[in-house]
């Protein structure tokens, strides 16, 4: 857990730390539960370098694909008519 708090700090990290403690001394000066919950919540994921799918949990593994699995495509071009009446 300290390897989480001491490592690999960056911009956008010191960016989610500040705006959860603003978000978290609003909620304390306006006595607002729910807003202190939401400001301990963006301080913590700041702090520990997580996310909503925690600790690098929505990388994907790119899938390889070959040339042979590309298909042409074709378009059609849509032209609107002219009404004669207008």
């Amino acid at each position: 857990m300290w390897y989480a708090l001491t490592h690999h700090w960056n911009f956008a990290r010191v960016m989610r730390v500040f705006i959860g403690i603003v978000i978290l001394v609003q909620g304390l000066v306006n006595h607002d539960n729910g807003v202190i919950a939401m400001g301990g919540f963006f301080t913590l994921f700041g702090l520990f370098t997580t996310g909503c799918c925690g600790v690098n949990g929505c990388n994907t593994t790119p899938t390889k694909m070959n040339q042979n699995d590309v298909e042409d495509v074709t378009f059609e071009v849509v032209k609107t008519k002219k009404y004669e009446n207008e």
